[in-house]
């Protein structure tokens, strides 16, 4: 048996961070393949003692643990032990958070950052030829030309990726790099507007004004800078993108038909059904909320109380908002520490001012996906969550590391 001394097993542990960042965007199979590599490497690697250290120290890591451990306590007041179980067992891709902020180390940060554009690009190159009737993959159409991922999920990476390239434009001093990644960003932007996911596109006008106005010190220079790329963006893409502007036609009826007929059967109207729904689930059960499994049991009978008109509440998994699915699964309690998690990933201290910009819109792309998604309870977007909380934080650790040691 070949032995691994703790620096090659380190060494590993960083390749396949990266070949995650990699896989993420492209590859579920790889994604989980690799999950179960770090994973071993990671506990073969041993040094308890320093991990323990680490994890310790940091609040974010701590604050997870904490939401964690509680959800592990609500089996007591879940729907049944058995369905408990196997809603928690989808939980294992957090395992990841730990070993990539403990393992990261400071040569390799560019590198998974790197993977991940390389990454995106081959998606995005696949999506054109959908959406151009080239070729199809799975189940993506021209009408949703998302190859791996769901439209919405999709619609956020590339929202995130948009950021990643904008800094990069906008921090780079080398010419040749600033043009490609001015040119990529343009490619993306479009792209995220051929697509549709209405969810990135706003995610997209949020993080846009959060990166001018934290980049650029004049405040007025940065608004309107970033009113600008806002406003030019979706006037071209609503003229020229049939895609966007029929998913916009389409929301604004479904909202037209709320207010009119009480109607809330059309997208957009049950995404509200559910919101409202689940905030009376959650204030019937306001401390420990309804438990694993019993949050949604009752929807339509709250439909009918509320005299909603809605399509069947037995076909949704959850309340598509994970605020409220949270308050409704696990009362103010669970809510509670969830916000704190993201709050504490919000005060990650970082000594480069893109990185600080970066966690940042990472942070509100994920916080505005979950208020259309499970996000702490789907594969994508928990791999999308674990894989970019663990890379900030690393990030945070080492710079702080290196700060202490110079």
């Amino acid at each position: 048996m070949i032995a691994l001394s703790q620096e090659r097993t380190k060494q590993y542990l960083n390749y396949l961070i990266i070949a995650l960042a990699f896989s993420f965007p492209i590859s579920k199979a790889a994604v989980n393949l690799l999950e179960v590599l770090m994973i071993l490497l990671w506990l073969y690697e041993g040094n308890w003692k320093h991990k323990f250290e680490q994890l310790r120290s940091n609040t974010f890591i701590l604050a997870f643990g904490l939401f964690i451990l509680y959800i592990f306590i609500s089996v007591f007041w879940a729907s049944s032990p058995s369905y408990w179980f196997h809603y928690v067992l989808k939980y294992h891709h957090y395992l990841l958070l730990p070993v990539i902020y403990t393992s990261l180390e400071k040569k390799y940060i560019r590198y998974v950052l790197y993977a991940f554009i390389a990454s995106m690009f081959i998606s995005e190159i696949l999506s054109y030829g959908i959406y151009f009737g080239l070729f199809t993959i799975g189940r993506a159409t021209p009408s949703f030309p998302t190859p791996f991922m769901h439209h919405i999920t999709y619609s956020v990476v590339v929202a995130f990726t948009s950021t990643i390239l904008l800094v990069n434009a906008l921090s780079e001093k080398r010419v040749a790099l600033k043009i490609f990644d001015g040119l990529f960003f343009i490619t993306i932007v479009i792209n995220l507007f051929i697509n549709g996911g209405r969810t990135g596109q706003l995610i997209f006008i949020v993080l846009m004004f959060t990166v001018f106005m934290i980049y650029i010190k004049n405040k007025l220079k940065a608004f309107v800078l970033a009113s600008m790329l806002v406003i030019v963006t979706f006037t071209l893409a609503y003229n020229f993108s049939n895609n966007f502007a029929s998913r916009i036609q389409q929301f604004e009826k479904g909202i037209e038909k709320v207010f009119t007929k009480q109607d809330y059967t059309d997208q957009g109207g049950m995404r509200a059904a559910m919101w409202i729904i689940g905030s009376h689930v959650f204030m019937d059960n306001p401390l420990l909320g309804a438990g694993v499994g019993n949050e949604m049991k009752e929807a339509n009978e709250y439909a009918l109380k509320l005299d909603m008109k809605t399509k069947d509440m037995k076909i949704f998994a959850d309340y598509h908002n994970v605020f409220v699915n949270l308050a409704a699964q696990l009362g103010i309690i669970g809510l509670g520490l969830f916000l704190y998690l993201l709050y504490s990933l919000y005060k990650l201290e970082f000594q480069t001012k893109e990185y600080a910009i970066l966690n940042k819109t990472f942070l509100f792309s994920f916080i505005l996906f979950s208020c259309t998604h499970n996000t702490v309870h789907i594969m994508f977007p928990m791999v999308y969550f674990t894989l970019f909380a663990g890379f900030f934080t690393a990030v945070s650790r080492i710079e702080k590391d290196v700060k202490v040691y110079e």
